[in-house]
């Protein structure tokens, strides 16, 4: 999909910390971004999966998430939320002047300099069965439903949920290059549809942080800042730390 995005020359991408109560190393980096970079950068890119667990208008989420939404409201950088599949509909909490992009409408085309990258959170063009799964989780009828459960029983099946999501070991994939190339594969095959030509495509999902240079365009597999606390760095075209 094609909005008006424009990404900024000393944009960072972020994607899949998974922050949660004692990992919250992205929060302190986010906070103390004057003192460790020698500029804060114009725009941040988050792309998806920031908190391990953020779902909006459900209480006891956005309570866990606290200190994570605080921070991203101070932030002095343009905002930019891909939501992925452990956070969705937090345009609740971080709407305007942050620009938040659902899963729904992912991948969506933005503009870099003479070039067209394409970005998402990378949990998109799968099976038949994960694409019921996540519409159903992330539908408003079962945010609804959730939601007055939460209210009801005082953040206990909510606690119960967490727990679960908390004692999921978050991997490395151990197939990589295979992952990659079913991606650049896909991603193909939607460019196709759409008829056009795209120079980039950044993803997460898949905790991989590789940059391969398809002879179509430039695959961005971006790394789990839970496991290697990397970024993206657009304008030179590399992973550093933050």
């Amino acid at each position: 999909m094609s909005l008006d995005i424009h990404i900024n020359d000393d944009a960072i991408f972020i994607a899949d910390s998974h922050i949660q109560k004692n990992r919250d190393a992205l929060i302190y980096k986010l906070n103390n971004l004057d003192s460790i970079r020698q500029k804060i950068p114009s725009q941040i890119v988050f792309l998806g999966d920031i908190s391990n667990l953020l779902v909006g208008k459900i209480r006891s989420s956005e309570i866990i998430n606290e200190k994570l939404i605080e921070c991203i409201k101070n932030l002095k950088s343009q905002i930019i939320y891909f939501e992925g599949n452990h956070d969705f509909n937090i345009k609740s909490v971080l709407d305007s002047p942050n620009m938040i992009i659902p899963r729904d409408i992912q991948p969506v085309i933005a503009h870099y300099k003479n070039k067209i990258i394409m970005l998402a959170h990378g949990d998109i063009f799968l099976d038949q069965k994960y694409e019921f799964y996540i519409n159903t989780i992330t539908s408003k009828k079962m945010i609804s439903f959730l939601g007055c459960l939460d209210f009801v029983s005082k953040g206990k099946i909510f606690n119960i949920i967490n727990n679960k999501v908390k004692a999921k070991e978050i991997k490395y994939p151990r197939n990589a290059d295979s992952i990659i190339n079913q991606r650049i594969s896909a991603y193909k095959n939607y460019i196709k549809s759409l008829d056009i030509k795209v120079d980039m495509v950044i993803e997460g999902h898949f905790h991989i942080g590789k940059i391969i240079n398809d002879k179509d365009f430039i695959y961005v597999a971006m790394p789990s800042f839970y496991h290697d606390a990397k970024i993206f760095d657009i304008q030179n075209k590399k992973f550093e730390t933050i």
